[in-house]
């Protein structure tokens, strides 16, 4: 789940930070030619590996009866294709809404008059919103791999019920994770650029922050797979009634 993706992105020019750094500093150089169809599918392909590997080890995890390595690998990859695309609609049209009030000033000509100060308060809305929609929504892979089911929307009924009255504690829990991810991230970048713009191509020190960024992923792919699974967990002990409704 962490691997392949990071191999298969890696492969792709336009994912590499220094290209992405070298159009930054100068985008009327520094272009990228050709469609962008390749990176489109090649971030589709990566989102349906996560997705297929986070279901398939709740499923391992998660359900009374195991049934072997296979089977869980082939409904991981079932299951993974209809709980992302279902993710993709919730989020995307949360993306929209949050974008909706830069696109009207933007219309009255208005945002420069607001610059920074929009931009913060847009990503602390972001922050806060994302964070109450995991809260809500952090059972659903869960759910739906404990019981084997391959359709997510009767899983993201029983995730808003299942945390009704645990919200606001998971609410701070997924904000304090989207804060340490942001934190770590930076911890990463700050010392990855610095090599970019003081080393040649391929050196040791780059291939060295490649391995932090893949052992940061697989940490964060963890987290994404454990947490949820505790979580679910938890909501499953009737006698943990101060923690889950």
């Amino acid at each position: 789940g962490v691997v392949l993706p990071f191999l298969l992105l890696s492969s792709e020019p336009i994912f590499d930070l220094r290209t992405l750094v070298a159009i930054a500093a100068d985008p009327w150089t520094y272009r990228v030619s050709g469609s962008i169809t390749g990176p489109l599918y090649l971030l589709g392909i990566v989102s349906l590996i996560v997705s297929g590997a986070l279901l398939a080890a709740w499923n391992a995890l998660l359900a009374e009866i195991r049934e072997g390595y296979i089977s869980e690998i082939m409904y991981g990859l079932v299951a993974g294709a209809a709980y992302l695309a279902v993710n993709m609609i919730l989020y995307f049209g949360v993306g929209i809404i949050l974008s909706l009030p830069i696109l009207l000033l933007a219309a009255f000509q208005s945002v420069q008059s607001y610059g920074i100060a929009l931009v913060i308060v847009r990503y602390i809305v972001s922050a806060l919103l994302g964070s109450w929609i995991y809260a809500r929504f952090c059972l659903v892979g869960p759910v739906m791999a404990a019981s084997g089911r391959l359709e997510p929307v009767s899983a993201f009924a029983e995730s808003w019920r299942r945390t009704r009255t645990a919200w606001p504690r998971l609410l701070w829990l997924y904000l304090a994770i989207y804060v340490l991810s942001g934190l770590l991230t930076l911890a990463l970048l700050a010392p990855h650029l610095f090599i970019l713009f003081n080393s040649a191509p391929g050196s040791f020190a780059e291939t060295a922050m490649s391995v932090g960024w893949l052992l940061f992923w697989a940490a964060y792919f963890l987290m994404l797979l454990l947490v949820p699974a505790g979580l679910y967990r938890a909501s499953e002990d009737r006698t943990t009634v101060e923690v889950f409704a």
